[in-house]
């Protein structure tokens, strides 16, 4: 039973579990060189374009050498690309290549069909309080 003092505990372990789906599903559809924990690298890059990587650690939440591991992968893959700014030499700028882009569609939908089985026999109201809860949550944490 979740409760207060393994909250945490318990979230984590739903997000091994929702990784673990994620990575069942990619695979089976021909995806095998990222991991899910990659998603938010890549959906942010979609999102906002063009970043530094310090931006893309701050949009992320991620710490700017985990980024820059991520980034390095991820261009060897050849899903994301690296170039020198032309203004300040010392920036690299970062974005998503038509790679990257691509399976866009079925990790939207494979992400669809994930939060249809989490919220199964959960009504709109529990998921409109549960969203709330969390928000609440979410800005406790940013007081840390």
């Amino acid at each position: 039973m979740i409760h207060e003092k393994n909250f945490l505990y318990h979230l984590s372990q739903i997000r091994q579990k929702l990784f673990f789906y994620l990575e069942k599903q990619m695979a089976h559809h021909g995806i095998h060189d990222i991991a899910p924990s990659y998603g938010d690298i890549l959906y942010v890059l979609d999102k906002k374009g063009v970043l530094t990587l310090q931006q893309l650690a701050s949009l992320t939440m991620k710490d700017k050498s985990t980024v820059s591991s991520v980034v390095t992968r991820l261009e060897r893959l050849g899903y994301i690309q690296k170039k020198i700014n032309n203004d300040d030499k010392r920036l690299t700028l970062i974005s998503i290549t038509h790679k990257g882009k691509k399976y866009k569609p079925l990790l939207l939908e494979l992400s669809r069909a994930m939060n249809k089985k989490c919220f199964y026999g959960i009504s709109k109201d529990e998921k409109a309080m549960l969203f709330n809860i969390l928000q609440k949550i979410y800005e406790n944490a940013d007081r840390l």
